[in-house]
């Protein structure tokens, strides 16, 4: 058995796909290219496919990571091949290569980088220097729905990085920088607690998203 490590994008033409749709999609696929997938044992065996964080549906990215555990020998540039020949417009692995099976990628997943492009819907004045004093802020919290119920937690233990990366009459458009780690908030979270320092600014239906990089360790 060998296991490959896989560098995808999802464009603007799927980016409302949900992570479970993902999945389907690349058994789909594996299926279609006939690459034989290692399966797990027990009563109800799956294949060994494991996926980075799920992105916000309505998200694109550029550097998302799937594993695939193989019960063939296929090299990592004959996989990326095959596989992109049948995936979907939209899905593209741009990136495979092999790692040690006992090497699981969500040990290895930091950090991720993000573009978040959001509307303002009220002017919003002297934005750059109440976005540094929001950061410099000792905690930003936040309440947010957990699976054992609501909770508050403080986004900035999470927070890596955030700065304006343009400022116009009619958007924001913001660069953050977050940890991944088990129950870790996504960009949206951060928005919304950023919009409430702000004074109720942005159209916070109106946003545009995307994973510009997940850092490995």
């Amino acid at each position: 058995m060998k296991r490959l490590r896989n560098k995808y994008t999802k464009d603007e033409r799927v980016r409302f796909i949900s992570h479970l749709d993902l999945l389907r999609v690349f058994q789909r696929a594996l299926r279609r290219a006939d690459i034989k997938v290692a399966f797990s044992q027990g009563f109800n065996p799956h294949p060994k496919i494991s996926f980075g964080p799920a992105l916000v549906v309505g998200a694109t990215t550029e550097a998302d990571y799937m594993d695939v555990d193989l019960e063939e020998e296929i090299s990592a540039e004959e996989f990326k091949k095959r596989m992109n020949k049948v995936l979907p417009p939209g899905i593209k692995i741009v990136e495979s290569y092999e790692v040690d099976v006992n090497d699981p990628l969500s040990k290895r997943i930091k950090a991720a980088e993000y573009i978040l492009k959001v509307n303002f819907k009220k002017n919003c004045k002297d934005v750059e220097n109440k976005l540094e004093e929001f950061i410099k802020r000792d905690a930003i919290e936040l309440e947010k729905e957990t699976k054992s119920g609501k909770k508050m937690i403080d986004l900035k233990f999470y927070l890596l990085d955030l700065k304006a990366l343009e400022i116009k009459e009619g958007y924001l458009k913001l660069y953050i920088k977050l940890k991944l780690e088990e129950g870790v908030p996504n960009p949206l979270n951060l928005l919304k607690a950023l919009n409430e320092y702000l004074g109720d600014v942005f159209e916070m239906d109106s946003y545009k998203l995307h994973r510009k990089n997940i850092i490995l360790e």
